[in-house]
């Protein structure tokens, strides 16, 4: 799994940073390239001659290189490190990491090179903390772990044993079975929808009452553009269709389409049909003004507005392409599980759809703009996966999975 793969080693100053010498030969002996850069207190612990010895590369630990100004970056005379490292990156593992590093990242500070290239890269990073005990439990930085958690990093969380300090508890960095297991999982995974095109929609569609008015929903994008953007850390390649108003996506080399109406975007999916897969899930509104009125209504009157039923997307995609693997979501409010379930697939077979990705919006912290989420995955042969309420980047990595399993 680590053959010729390019990992970026970011080495902290804690006092387990020695033990790298160790870890870089175990990776080497996998076959893994491996880059160095230390912070500058790190290079307080431990020459980092030694690590250029270990890793047979440079080892970096400065912003920029001495002596060099402004015209030799842009001469080009001089790589930027924290790019090009950032660029040339298949997974970076920070290992230690550091109190100090952790809570930089989570609060997207990069005033050093381990920060600056871990902001810069789309590189899946690994983090494994060493520190003391009170350190380790500390409120500011448990809230720092479980914010770079549900946005994406991986941990190898410490150990428990006698620490460097002589306090005995959690701090401890995790052994590098540990390690080397999570790093060779993640890569793992990195790959594993490569070669395969997916289209994703996401966010509210908007139809206009006036020129002021409209009809619309509560959707953010979220769980839709969330999901594009893991597909695409998996190798897919991926187009997103979203809703004016949804969240934009953060990660570069998604094909990034946004859309007003139902209509607009029924035209686009018909634009891009040449997928493996469509995950439908999008809020598209279920209703449009029958007559479209071309001024400002006034507000000083009773108002009597006469809709009409849009047309349902999801139904008439596998009309078109009956061999793209459909997923849909919907969203249902204050039902049963039994009745959720139920619905879910009424459409899936009326859609002829292969997975139904459903929640329940009455739910606490599983609707509309939320960060998490809680769904029902309901398959052709009626099999449910029930899926616990958690971060909407896990739940669409999950149904990525399922997807991945039937494809």
């Amino acid at each position: 799994m680590l053959q010729n793969k390019n990992i970026v080693l970011g080495i902290a100053s804690s006092i387990s940073a020695y033990k790298d010498l160790e870890l870089i030969k175990i990776l080497k002996q996998k076959g893994a390239n491996v880059d160095v850069l230390m912070s500058k207190n790190a290079t307080h612990l431990v020459d980092p001659e030694e690590f250029e010895k270990a890793s047979g590369n440079p080892v970096s630990f400065e912003q920029f290189a001495p002596g060099m100004d402004f015209r030799d970056y842009l001469k080009n005379d001089k790589e930027m490190k924290h790019i090009s490292l950032a660029d040339k990156a298949d997974i970076i593992l920070l290992c230690p990491c550091t109190a100090n590093t952790i809570g930089k990242i989570a609060n997207g500070i990069a005033d050093t090179l381990i920060c600056s290239t871990v902001m810069a890269t789309q590189a899946p990073v690994i983090i494994c903390p060493a520190m003391n005990v009170k350190m380790w439990y500390n409120q500011a930085m448990q809230e720092n772990v479980s914010k770079l958690k549900k946005i994406g990093y991986e941990f190898v969380n410490p150990e428990k044993g006698v620490l460097a300090c002589g306090y005995h508890g959690i701090g401890r960095l995790a052994t590098f079975d540990k390690v080397i297991e999570k790093t060779e999982s993640v890569l793992g995974k990195r790959n594993d929808l490569k070669g395969k095109k997916i289209l994703v929609t996401a966010g509210a569609t908007i139809e206009d009452i006036d020129p002021v008015r409209v009809i619309t929903n509560k959707s953010s994008g979220k769980q839709g553009v969330y999901l594009a953007e893991e597909a695409a850390k998996r190798g897919a390649e991926v187009t997103l269709i979203r809703g004016k108003d949804s969240v934009e996506p953060m990660f570069f080399g998604i094909k990034d389409i946004t859309i007003y109406s139902v209509k607009d975007l029924f035209d686009k999916i018909k634009e891009n049909l040449n997928n493996d897969v469509i995950v439908h899930a999008a809020a598209v509104s279920d209703f449009k003004l029958n007559n479209k009125i071309n001024e400002k209504i006034k507000s000083s009157q009773d108002l009597h507005l006469e809709l009409t039923p849009t047309t349902k997307i999801f139904e008439k995609i596998k009309n078109i392409n009956k061999n793209i693997f459909l997923v849909g979501f919907k969203a249902e409010y204050n039902v049963t599980e039994e009745e959720l379930i139920k619905r879910s697939y009424s459409l899936l077979k009326s859609a002829d759809a292969d997975l139904i990705v459903a929640n329940d919006i009455g739910n606490a912290n599983a609707g509309f703009d939320v960060e998490t989420n809680k769904v029902i995955i309901v398959d052709k042969e009626k099999n449910i996966n029930n899926l616990k309420l958690a971060d909407k980047r896990i739940i669409g990595n999950k149904v990525l999975d399922e997807i991945k399993k039937r494809l």
